[in-house]
Formats: C-alpha cells, sequence, structure tokens
C-alpha cells in the first residue's frame, strides 16, 4: 500500500473515501508539489502539516490533533 493510499485510509473513517482522497491528493500538490503516488515516508510529516488545518475545521482542533499523531505513529 502507498503513502497516499495509508494516509487516506487513516482518515476516511471520519471524513469518507472520496474526501480523504481528494484531500490528500490537493496537499501532495499545494505542499510538496507531488503526485500521491509519488509520496514516501519522508514526506508523512509535511502531509500531516498540510492537512492539520482543513482537519481542525471539520473536526475540530484536539479530535484532529489525536487523529494526525495517530497517523504519524502508523504511517512510515
Amino acid at each position: 500500500m502507498s503513502i497516499s493510499d495509508e494516509i487516506s485510509a487513516r482518515l476516511t473513517p471520519y471524513i469518507g473515501d472520496f474526501n480523504a482522497k481528494i484531500w490528500v491528493k490537493a496537499v501532495a500538490r499545494r505542499e510538496l508539489g507531488l503526485t500521491p503516488d509519488a509520496l514516501t515516508a519522508a514526506h508523512v510529516e509535511k502531509m500531516l502539516d498540510g492537512l492539520r488545518p482543513s482537519l481542525s475545521t471539520f473536526m475540530g482542533r484536539g479530535a484532529a490533533e489525536d487523529l494526525l499523531l495517530q497517523i504519524g505513529r502508523e504511517v512510515r
């Protein structure tokens, strides 16, 4: 499973499969200038930073931080 798929899979229960894939794609392009398929473990922290504002708005800051910490521990 690719890094983008792993991140998307962990976001899916909270924001849905479609949104998870779109958000990962948007952050990868905006923050890193990469396609989702080009993401590596070295990009995970930057991806999480890029997802933080949208997730915080969508689910609240505390829940978003908890989820991002969990993803950061699990995706490598």
